[in-house]
């Protein structure tokens, strides 16, 4: 699944390191917890529930897997499909506006869900009923229970003389979550139960404020909310980025970001952000380019410096220096999950690996990805779950590349399993500089 592009000059190299540095995976950036670590990015993609807990460790040194256990059983953090049709991880305080604002860019699913399956609103709202039902009962659910109390109260009857209850299984448990019915909360295993979301903060208590939907008087503003937290965690990125990352029309998704930039510059709320600290000042956000080609720069638009209408990007204003700063760790050897922010986060993922690393990294049309090995800010290898490193190119570029790329699995796969406990003064990764004070709030 290559990335698609919009010139014929590859992104830079430094646009990865940027990124890597935006998206917390050094410590200058890195999160205090889990549950900041998934507030700074919005949304983390998390259809590979295995993958779940890679994706969070990396962002959040000092946390254990015990910790993620815990930030779901709290409802602190949830599962769910709030965007692009897509899982995602969000904290339980997003779910419902970020819901909100996007759930309009999957109307045409529903539509056609209901032509060729018959999940009408009638079947909708009887599955609610038996769902929330059971959950007053029983509490969160396994899927399979949930789905034999649907197959119990006659909701996979045949639809125009065929058997659609493989598809009515799947469509009623995304449709349900889509509409803010159901969400998935504690950790069971390999598995998220389902439970209600009557305990969520509702769509309007987000930072836009009420009427997020589409068409509603906040819609925009969530927009440009979306947009700031995207392009702060993921930096730099692009219009086409933003639209494949929310599915907005790339229109939108450019004035989303130039509504950003003014919200950058706007104080924030006077309350207690997600990570448990004083909300203040924003970090502003940027217009750069991109310069050069593979071995070029990125440079920051300077004031009043027109903005070209192609290859622009939008980050943290502060990122250059954080760059300049810390770039040591950002090109260390990072060890990330199954569809990794880093790589699914972007429709221009040139700056990171070329066609044939793509391949690498998804072989086969199912859309599954595999673990990925950056050093360097590039890909260098890939470790298919079970399976040993396979190396871009066939081998490993050199000794030092395959003694740390060793390195980063092994300490990873030790902190998976939970044997490596890290202390709040978290020891170096391969590769990375001393920390300084941390600085990843945006």
């Amino acid at each position: 699944m290559p990335a698609a592009r919009t010139s014929s000059a590859p992104l830079p190299t430094e646009v990865s390191l940027a990124r890597i540095i935006s998206q917390g995976l050094v410590p200058a950036t890195a999160a205090p917890d889990v549950v900041a670590a998934v507030s700074r990015q919005l949304a983390i993609q998390g259809q590979q529930v295995s993958a779940v807990p890679h994706a969070l460790l990396v962002r959040a040194p000092a946390a254990t897997p015990a910790d993620i256990e815990a930030a779901f059983a709290r409802g602190d953090l949830v599962r769910s499909w709030p965007m692009r049709g897509t899982v995602h991880i969000t904290t339980a305080a997003d779910h419902h506006w970020l819901r909100a604002a996007l759930m309009h860019r999957t109307d045409a699913w529903v539509r056609n869900s209901e032509a060729d399956y018959g999940v009408d609103t009638a079947l909708c709202e009887r599955a609610a009923e038996v769902a929330l039902g059971l959950i007053d009962d029983q509490g969160p659910l396994r899927r399979s229970v949930l789905l034999a109390a649907w197959q119990e109260a006659g909701l996979m009857e045949a639809f125009r003389g065929e058997d659609v209850s493989a598809y009515r299984r799947r469509h009623l448990l995304v449709r349900l979550q889509r509409e803010g019915i159901l969400v998935q909360g504690p950790r069971s295993g390999n598995e998220h139960l389902v439970m209600d979301t009557r305990d969520l903060p509702d769509a309007d208590s987000g930072p836009a404020g009420a009427d997020v939907a589409h068409g509603g008087t906040g819609h925009r503003a969530a927009c440009a909310h979306i947009a700031y937290r995207y392009a702060a965690s993921h930096g730099p990125v692009s219009a086409e980025d933003l639209a494949r990352w929310t599915t907005l029309p790339k229109t939108q998704a450019a004035r989303a970001l130039e509504d950003a930039v003014e919200l950058g510059e706007e104080q924030a709320p006077a309350a207690v952000d997600a990570a448990g600290e004083p909300a203040g000042p924003r970090v502003p956000l940027v217009r750069a380019v991109a310069e050069g080609g593979a071995r070029g720069s990125l440079r920051p638009l300077g004031p009043g410096e027109s903005a070209r209408k192609t290859g622009l990007l939008y980050m943290r204003a502060d990122l250059p220096d954080l760059l300049s700063a810390h770039r040591g760790a950002a090109q260390a050897t990072h060890f990330l999950g199954s569809f990794d922010e880093l790589h699914v986060g972007y429709k221009d993922r040139s700056c990171l690996t070329d066609e044939d690393g793509e391949r690498l990294i998804c072989p086969a049309s199912n859309g599954m990805f595999r673990p990925i090995l950056v050093d360097r800010g590039r890909l260098v290898a890939v470790r298919p779950v079970g399976e040993g490193l396979l190396w871009k190119g066939g081998a490993a570029p050199s000794a030092r590349v395959e003694r740390d790329v060793n390195r980063a699995v092994s300490r990873m796969e030790q902190r998976l399993a939970g044997r490596a406990e890290r202390s709040r003064n978290h020891p170096r990764s391969v590769g990375e500089e001393t920390p300084r004070r941390r600085l990843s709030d945006v």
